[in-house]
């Protein structure tokens, strides 16, 4: 499966590799791909990932999916 999410907050890399860091722990992640431009994560997984396994992987962050 591959989605797009929209994270509101990235600005720099290193906004980027922590929003990287935060989806690899995800079960069921294989790739993530991040945009700083369109302020985008696509990610590509095994099956499909409810959304609010992404938003909890983001609660410690200064980082939120925009729907």
């Amino acid at each position: 499966m591959k989605k797009e999410l929209t994270i509101e907050g990235m600005k720099c890399e290193g906004c980027a590799s922590t929003v990287v860091e935060k989806f690899q722990a995800i079960e069921g992640v294989e790739r993530i791909v991040v945009d700083l431009e369109k302020k985008q994560a696509i990610v590509e997984s095994q099956n499909e990932i409810d959304e609010k396994v992404f938003i909890q992987a983001l609660s410690d962050t200064n980082y939120k999916l925009v729907k």
